[in-house]
């Protein structure tokens, strides 16, 4: 037992384990060997008595020969058994003694770190561990998030695909924390369109986390950032209780206040009243509408009549913008207004009764937009195709497949997404999505892609072909539009897609990617 007590193991735990392995701890080898007794006192024996005493003296013999036999064996069992046991404990002491003796795996010291926030330490640290401990599954996963959190994704994402490697298969949990690294590392970004291009993926996301990085972004220099910041925390219930959203209304931006202000016309929260009340009083016309329309939602004393008296204001901007608010909120009272503005003088009012008649649609309504397709302004013909497109069940496919021949690409191409939305067969528009995706304008690859993502049903499988050409665009916003149309055509099955435009050479468009994944990927909670 010494050899055992010289590596710290305990003699009780040696001896259970003797036990359980049918062993007994005391070994011991009894021999018998028998002994005549003889008497020396020189009395004569009888012939009987002398036989029988030879007798006994043979059988011990051959007692004490079976003995020594007996005792040969046991030793040479015993040995086998203590050389087996001997190894055993040795590989047992190998493998739990940094357990019994307190010290720290490799591991567990990188975790620490981690948790204390010690990233860089935690490469360090993985750098001086041997190659099977760095190719366990936790420790990769661990340089993943600690890549991540050092405002690294592309080397996160490099260490993520060896991942999946070893796992045969994706690590949802860890994919989305990827996919939410290349959109989060460039809200920090020098340039503006990336900061926009982050914001807008954070927003179409739709979900409680990106809060803090939505409050985090009302502090930007740009005022459009700022208001895309504002409209994602507008689409969530706890972003509009946000103390920082509400303090946005003194932003200097229109765009901002006017986002916040959208937001509390969601919201059946009465306290946003006075904030309302206040903001009828800002110079800006837009900030004015959207106050009203704040008090219109909750069924505040004059506010939809304040916005009926907006919506026939003389001023273009003033009546544009409360026509786009009445549809949300009054559509029957409002067709009268938006049937006067389609014969307004003024291409943007014109713009917004287009607009506005996809939200009531009827028959005269398509009767309308019908007469809109044929606006002088390419603007007003695209908004009356948008909304001939939600017009389901009223027939508005005739006036669409003759507006597949304007003289304007960009409304061909609106078109095609307002067919594709009236469940038109992708035949009807195949011939047109060919021509405009060889176009050299890029705006106009743009658009088709856009379009594209209006396909349903049966319409789905030549839309995801043709966008799979848009996704290998040379221009990044064309790849951009196919990625998002992408992730609406097919869903989680754009996954494959998604994930390679995390490897895309453009900051906007790996952002878009991981945006898009964001809401696709499985969640775990």
């Amino acid at each position: 037992m010494c050899m055992w007590s010289a590596m710290g193991w305990p003699s009780d735990f040696i001896n259970g384990l003797m036990r359980r392995s049918g062993w007994r701890s005391n070994w011991s080898v009894k021999i018998a060997i028998g002994h005549s007794n003889m008497s020396a006192s020189g009395s004569r024996h009888n012939p009987t008595d002398i036989l029988r005493s030879l007798r006994d003296t043979e059988s011990t013999k051959v007692g004490s020969v079976r003995s020594a036999r007996n005792r040969t064996v046991s030793i040479k069992s015993f040995r086998n058994h203590a050389v087996t046991l001997c190894v055993l404990v040795w590989f047992l002491h190998l493998l739990l003694a940094p357990a019994w003796s307190g010290t720290e795996s490799g591991l567990q010291r990188i975790q620490k770190l981690y948790e204390k926030k010690e990233y860089q330490t935690v490469l360090d640290e993985m750098n001086k561990l041997g190659t099977e401990t760095t190719e366990g599954l936790d420790v990769r996963r661990i340089k993943v998030r600690t890549l991540l959190r050092l405002g690294k994704p592309k080397d996160a994402l490099a260490e993520y695909d060896h991942l999946v490697e070893l796992l045969k298969q994706d690590d949802p949990l860890v994919l989305r924390e990827v996919a939410l690294g290349f959109v989060v590392v460039l809200t920090k970004d020098m340039r503006e369109q990336m900061r926009g291009a982050a914001f807008t993926a954070l927003k179409d996301w739709h979900s409680p986390d990106a809060i803090p990085f939505f409050e985090d972004g009302l502090s930007d220099g740009s005022g459009l950032v700022r208001a895309l910041a504002a409209e994602g925390l507008a689409k969530l219930d706890v972003g509009r209780r946000s103390e920082k959203f509400r303090q946005a209304l003194e932003d200097q931006a229109v765009l901002v206040k006017e986002a916040v202000l959208k937001g509390f016309s969601k919201s059946s929260d009465a306290s946003a009243v006075p904030l309302a009340e206040s903001a009828l009083k800002d110079p800006e016309v837009r900030v004015r509408v959207a106050a009203a329309e704040v008090l219109c939602h909750l069924k505040r004393p004059n506010g939809c009549e304040l916005l009926l008296r907006y919506a026939k204001a003389p001023n273009p901007d003033e009546r544009t913008s409360a026509i786009r608010a009445l549809v949300e909120r009054q559509p029957t009272q409002v067709f009268p207004i938006l049937k006067e503005a389609s014969d307004h003088t003024q291409p943007s009012v014109r713009g917004a009764a287009a607009t506005g008649l996809g939200r009531v649609p009827s028959a005269e309504a398509v009767a309308l937009l019908t007469g809109l397709l044929r606006d002088p302004l390419p603007p007003v013909r695209i908004a009356a195709a948008v909304s001939l497109g939600q017009c389901k069940g009223f027939n508005a496919g005739p006036p669409l497949m003759k507006a597949l021949d304007d003289r304007d690409t960009a409304v061909r191409a609106f078109v095609i997404g307002a067919l594709l939305e009236q469940g038109e067969r992708y035949d009807v528009v195949a011939g047109s999505v060919r021509a405009l995706i060889n176009m050299k304008e890029p705006a106009l690859r743009t658009a088709v892609a856009r379009a594209l993502g209006h396909a349903e049903g049966d319409n789905r499988e030549p839309a995801r072909s043709a966008l799979m050409l848009l996704v290998q665009d040379t221009v990044s916003r064309v790849r951009i539009a196919a990625i998002k149309s992408l992730t609406k055509v097919d869903g989680a099955q754009a996954m494959a897609i998604l994930k390679q435009g995390l490897h895309d050479e453009d900051d906007a468009v790996r952002a878009t990617a991981g945006g898009a994944l964001l809401t696709v990927v499985p969640s775990t909670d």
